[in-house]
C-alpha cells in the first residue's frame, strides 16, 4: 500500500512518461531510468494542490476524523491526476505534488495534458460543492528526478526551481480563499530570461486558460518576489462556473 501511493499508469510502455511513473510506483531505482533520464535535466510542469484553510478546519479533530474528511477529496484528486498523465511525486497531508514531463520526442504533449488536467480539476472543484475549496500552484522549467537511497529504502523525488515556484505560489494573497478553486501559473524571471518567460507564459496560458478553457486568467505584469525564490511572473487562473461540464 505504501509504495502504491506513488500512482502510475496501468499501461507501461517504452516511452518515458509511463516508464517514469512505473519507476516511482515500484519505489525502486531502475537502471535505465537512472542512467538515461536521471542524469539529465528536462523540462516539466510541476504542480501543488492543497486545501485552503486545512489546518484551521481540522484543528482539534482526531486522526480518524481527519482521515474521514480527507479521503473523499484525495481519492478523487488522485483519480483525476492519473487520467491526464500526471506523475504523482508525493502526498503530504492534504497536499499533492504532481509532475508532467515535457518530452522532446512528444512536442506539445505536456502542454496539452496540463491544459486538459486543469479543466478536469476545475470541474472536480464544482462537483465537490465547495466542501473542499482547493488551490493549484503550477510552474514550468528544468527538473531532475533524484534517487534517495539508504539502507533498505529508496525512492525517486523531483528537484528543480519549478518545484519551489509552484509551492510558493500558494502564499499569494489571491490564493487564500478559493471559491471553490483558484490557481496560479508562475515562472521565475530575470532580465536575461524575460523574453523566454513571456513566450512560455503565452504558450502555456493558451491551453491552461484560453478561450476554450474552463479557467480564465489575469496576468500580473510586474513580477512579485516570493520567499526563497526571487522574482516570479505569474498569472492567476480564475474559475468559470458557466463552463463546468462542457465538452472540450
Amino acid at each position: 500500500a505504501y509504495i502504491r501511493h506513488r500512482i502510475g499508469a496501468e499501461h507501461i510502455s517504452t516511452w518515458w512518461p509511463r516508464y517514469q511513473r512505473r519507476a516511482l510506483e515500484l519505489n525502486s531505482p531502475l537502471l535505465d531510468l537512472g542512467s538515461k533520464f536521471g542524469q539529465a535535466t528536462m523540462n516539466a510542469y510541476v504542480g501543488f494542490v492543497d486545501l485552503a484553510g486545512f489546518s484551521t478546519r481540522v484543528r482539534g479533530m482526531s486522526p480518524d476524523a481527519i482521515v474521514e474528511y480527507l479521503e473523499p477529496f484525495l481519492s478523487q484528486l488522485v483519480t483525476v491526476l492519473r487520467c491526464y498523465d500526471a506523475l504523482i511525486d508525493k502526498t503530504i497531508g492534504d497536499e499533492v505534488m504532481f509532475v508532467i514531463p515535457d518530452i522532446e520526442e512528444e512536442p506539445g504533449f505536456a502542454t496539452l495534458s496540463v491544459g486538459q488536467l486543469m479543466g478536469a480539476l476545475h470541474d472536480l472543484a464544482f462537483q465537490l460543492t465547495g466542501v473542499y475549496p482547493f488551490r493549484i500552484g503550477l510552474s514550468y522549467g528544468g527538473v531532475r528526478f533524484f534517487c534517495i537511497s539508504g539502507d533498505g529504502y529508496s525512492e525517486w523525488t523531483t528537484v528543480g526551481e519549478p518545484v519551489h515556484v509552484a509551492k510558493r505560489l500558494h502564499e499569494l494573497d489571491e490564493m487564500r480563499e478559493p471559491s471553490p478553486v483558484c490557481g496560479a501559473f508562475g515562472l521565475s524571471v530575470s532580465k536575461e530570461t524575460s523574453e523566454e518567460v513571456d513566450a512560455i507564459m503565452r504558450r502555456s496560458l493558451a491551453f491552461l486558460a484560453g478561450v476554450a478553457s474552463r479557467f480564465g486568467h489575469r496576468t500580473i505584469e510586474e513580477p512579485v518576489v516570493l520567499k526563497g525564490v526571487g522574482p516570479v511572473k505569474y498569472a492567476l487562473l480564475l474559475p468559470r462556473p458557466d463552463r463546468v461540464g462542457e465538452i472540450d
